[in-house]
């Protein structure tokens, strides 16, 4: 068994973005990243652990946090590039699915609201895709007038 002699700093390397963690004796000591040997001190947010054990524990809960924050990060930034043509795709569905018939704007609407886009801006690029002459809008129904290229 090792001999505790403190606590464990647990880091995110600010040169190699490892996590990891360093036994210390204070919050003042500074340590060695244990992949790349980059000094790491003591930050605002770092966070200590009494047991081996719970160290463990903090690195593998700041790993998937981590895995958790890009996965959202990359959810959030597809949903705001190409917004106007996932409407076009909606509009598209929807009337394939009417066999070729026009798409109502209800039916438009409630698809975008449960794709996570807000209807403000669901209108927003309706107007834009009809301005564009892509779809054409009579305030009831939506047709398509030309492919989205």
């Amino acid at each position: 068994m090792s001999k505790d002699r403190g606590m464990f700093r647990i880091y995110r390397c600010a040169r190699c973005n490892n996590i990891g963690y360093s036994q210390v004796e204070s919050e003042d000591e500074v340590s060695n990243c244990s992949l790349c040997q980059t000094l790491v001190l003591h930050e605002k947010g770092t966070i200590y652990t009494v047991t081996r054990q719970e160290a463990v524990a903090a690195v593998r809960e700041f790993a998937l946090e981590g895995q958790l924050a890009k996965a959202a990060e990359t959810r959030s930034s597809s949903r705001g590039i190409g917004v106007k043509r996932r409407v076009f795709n909606i509009v598209e569905s929807l009337i394939d699915l009417r066999r070729g018939k026009p798409a109502t704007i209800e039916e438009v609407m409630r698809e975008c609201s449960e794709a996570g886009i807000d209807l403000g801006r669901a209108m927003k690029f309706l107007d834009t895709l009809e301005n564009e002459g892509l779809i054409s809008n009579d305030g009831i129904s939506i047709s398509i007038q030309r492919r989205y290229e």
